[in-house]
């Protein structure tokens, strides 16, 4: 029996409606996520996320390859969002490793909504489990990404 490992949760408060923090995070990834986020060869062109379930979630590059990170599990807007993430620890897409994210968005008052992701399924790692949740844990990872999602909206609240 796989033994699970806890899930990595984050949360960040921005000034904006639900409809907007919700319509940022998915249709305007490619102008917050940070650069060096990536698994391609080349700078990032573009991140797309398919609005629907079971849409893509893929980065074009400026080469013009592509590099996939999972697809939409469950599309809500603008209340919820729930992606895979089907990187492995070797930082290659692995379309056998699937990896849940789901990104809740509260309206706290009318211009200022609580962003909550959480990384779920880690032990789907296998042996790279722990190392991948500390990693994911660490200021680079989900830290920085929230971070970067915020600074889009001048920063956190």
């Amino acid at each position: 029996m796989i033994q699970a490992i806890e899930s990595i949760r984050r949360e960040v408060v921005v000034p904006v409606a639900k409809q907007t923090a919700f319509e940022v995070f998915t249709s305007r990834m490619t102008d917050w996520w940070p650069s060096d986020h990536h698994i391609g060869s080349a700078p990032i062109e573009q991140i797309v996320l398919e609005p629907r379930e079971g849409g893509r979630w893929y980065t074009r590059h400026e080469d013009a390859s592509e590099t996939s990170t999972g697809y939409v599990a469950a599309w809500e807007p603008p209340d919820r969002l729930v992606v895979t993430w089907q990187i492995g620890a070797d930082w290659r897409y692995d379309p056998s490793l699937v990896t849940t994210i789901e990104i809740r968005f509260e309206e706290e008052a009318p211009a200022r909504t609580r962003v909550r992701l959480e990384h779920r399924d880690l032990e789907r790692f296998g042996p790279e489990a722990e190392r991948m949740r500390q990693m994911f844990e660490g200021p680079g990872a989900w830290n920085a990404t929230l971070a970067a999602y915020s600074a889009a909206f001048g920063g956190a609240r």
